[in-house]
């Protein structure tokens, strides 16, 4: 991608070979498509909270766009043995998803919070 082509992606200059998965809410860079992991051999895993709400969620390895918003908590974790913090986008604040940690680590995030490459 061209120098000028950044403005078109939200200033990050990137190539077709490294697609970025952005905030739907504001556009801000959250992750990149090759830190994308599967969540326990599929692609998404939909998921209930306590509070009836369902989730689909994507699993990526590293997130840089996201930011821990709450304190661990193993309470109604959706994968054994690890426990989870809420992550919001660093550039809106906006709730994208969940860090775990534990007997793994890595980021389940909402795949309607996201704007796909």
């Amino acid at each position: 991608m061209l120098r000028e082509d950044a403005q078109q992606t939200g200033g990050a200059v990137t190539s077709e070979g490294d697609p970025i998965w952005r905030c739907a809410a504001c556009g801000a860079d959250v992750a990149r498509d090759r830190d994308r992991i599967p969540l326990d051999g599929a692609a998404t895993r939909a998921f209930v909270n306590p509070e009836g709400f369902e989730y689909v969620i994507a699993g990526f390895a590293h997130a840089a766009g996201c930011a821990d918003a709450s304190e661990s908590s193993a309470y109604w974790s959706w994968f054994p043995g690890c426990s989870w913090r809420v992550s919001v986008c660093r550039g809106c604040g906006g709730h994208l998803g969940w860090r775990f940690s534990g007997r793994a680590a890595f980021y389940g995030l909402s795949i309607d919070r996201l704007k796909a490459p």
